[in-house]
C-alpha cells in the first residue's frame, strides 16, 4: 500500500474522531453555555447535516473536473480552521457556525479522500473501503479515549477540538507532498456535459441509486440501532448503565472483528458472495438479539450482529463506485441526497 493511501486512511480516522467531539463533549458544552439537551446535541447534529446537504454536492461534482488535491487538501485546511474556531468560540452561535462549516469541510476533505482512495485502487475498492471503515471505527473509539486523557489534565471539549485541528493540518500538509491519481487528462472539456445535466444523468443510473440506498441502510445497524438498543435493553432486561454499555460495546467489538475477517476474505471470495453471506448473517443475528432470553445472550447476539453488519457498508459502497466508474465525486454528490433520511430515520423509527 502506498504512502498516499495510508495518509488517506488516516483522514477517515481523524474525521470520526473529530465528528464525535461535539457529541461526546455535549455535557460540557451544555453546562458552559447553559443550553437545553435539544440545543446541545440535537441542534449540533441538524446543523451539520442540513448545511452539508446544500454545499457538498456541487463541490463533489467539481472535484471530478479539477485537480482532486485542491479539494482534499483545501477541505482539510478548512477543517483545521473550523476546529480551532470551535475551540475558541466565546458564544454558542459561533460554535454553531463552526459546526455548520465542519460538514462541508469534512465532505470536501474526507469524502473526497475516500473517493481518491478507490480511484487509486480501482480493482481493490472493497478492500480499500474495508480498511477505510476499520480506521473510522477506531476513530470512533478514540473520541472518548481522547476526552478521558484530556480530563486527566483538567482539559475538556475545547482542547479536543484543538487537537483535531492540529491533526487535520498535519494531514493536509502530508497530502500536499504526494501526487494524486490522474483524472482523465485526455477528456475534452468542451464536450463535457454541464453539472446539472451530469447530475441528472447520474440520478438516472438505477444501479447507482440502489447501491447508495443499500449503503445508507447500513446505518440502521450502526448508530441508530445503538441508540434504540440502549432503550430496549433497559426496558427488556432492566439493565443498568454499566450492563447496557457492555452489551453495546460488544457490537463495536464484533464490528472490528468482522472488518478484519472481511479484509482477509476478499482475497478468497468474490465481493457479492461475501455481501450475501453478511446480509443473511446480520439479519439472523439481529433477530436473535431481539428475542434473546437473557442479558448475556443479548450481548453474544449483538456481538455477532456487529461481525456480520460491519462489512455491509464497504461492500455496498464499493458497488456504488463501480456503477459510475471514473466519477467518484459524482457518486458522493448523489449520495448527499440521502442526508434527509439521516435526519428522518430516527424519528420514523421512534414512531414505529
Amino acid at each position: 500500500m502506498s504512502r498516499l493511501a495510508l495518509v488517506l486512511l488516516a483522514v477517515c480516522g481523524l474525521d470520526e474522531l473529530a465528528s464525535g467531539v461535539p457529541f461526546v463533549g455535549a455535557p460540557g458544552i451544555k453546562s458552559e453555555f447553559g443550553l437545553s439537551y435539544l440545543a446541545s446535541a440535537g441542534g449540533l447534529l441538524v446543523t451539520i447535516q442540513l448545511f452539508s446537504m446544500v454545499i457538498e454536492p456541487p463541490l463533489f461534482m467539481l472535484a471530478d473536473r479539477y485537480p482532486r488535491k485542491w479539494f482534499v487538501c483545501g477541505g482539510l485546511l478548512v477543517l483545521a480552521g473550523v476546529c480551532v474556531l470551535a475551540s475558541l468560540a466565546p458564544v454558542y452561535w459561533m460554535l454553531l457556525v463552526a459546526v455548520a462549516l465542519y460538514g462541508p469541510a469534512s465532505g470536501m476533505g474526507v469524502s473526497l479522500a475516500q473517493a481518491t482512495l478507490v480511484d487509486l485502487y480501482p480493482e481493490q475498492r472493497e478492500r480499500m473501503l474495508t480498511r477505510w471503515t476499520l480506521l473510522g471505527a477506531l476513530g470512533d473509539l478514540a473520541t472518548p479515549a481522547l476526552f478521558a486523557l484530556l480530563s486527566w489534565v483538567a482539559l475538556g471539549w475545547r482542547a479536543a477540538f484543538a487537537v483535531c485541528g492540529l491533526g487535520a493540518l498535519s494531514l493536509a500538509i502530508g497530502l500536499l507532498r504526494h501526487p494524486f491519481p490522474g483524472q482523465q487528462p485526455d477528456a475534452d472539456e468542451a464536450r463535457e456535459p454541464g453539472l446539472y445535466e451530469a447530475l441528472r444523468t447520474a440520478f438516472g443510473n438505477r444501479a447507482l441509486l440502489l447501491w447508495l440506498l443499500a449503503a445508507w441502510l447500513c446505518s440502521l445497524l450502526d448508530e441508530i440501532v445503538v441508540a434504540f438498543g440502549a432503550l430496549y435493553l433497559r426496558e427488556q432486561f432492566g439493565a443498568d448503565a454499566v450492563a447496557r454499555s457492555l452489551v453495546l460495546m460488544s457490537l463495536m467489538a464484533g464490528a472490528l472483528l468482522g472488518l478484519v475477517l472481511l479484509d482477509r476474505g476478499l482475497s478468497r471470495y468474490r465481493p457479492m458472495v461475501l455481501l450475501r453471506l453478511c446480509s443473511t448473517g446480520a439479519g439472523i443475528a439481529y433477530l436473535a438479539w431481539l428475542f434473546a432470553p437473557t442479558l448475556v445472550a443479548s450481548g453474544v447476539c449483538f456481538f455477532m450482529t456487529g461481525v456480520f453488519a460491519a462489512p455491509l457498508y464497504p461492500l455496498a459502497k464499493a458497488q456504488a463506485y463501480r456503477a459510475l466508474p471514473g466519477q467518484s465525486g459524482m457518486v458522493n454528490a448523489v449520495g448527499a441526497a440521502f442526508i434527509p433520511l439521516d435526519l428522518l430515520a430516527p424519528l420514523l423509527l421512534g414512531l414505529v
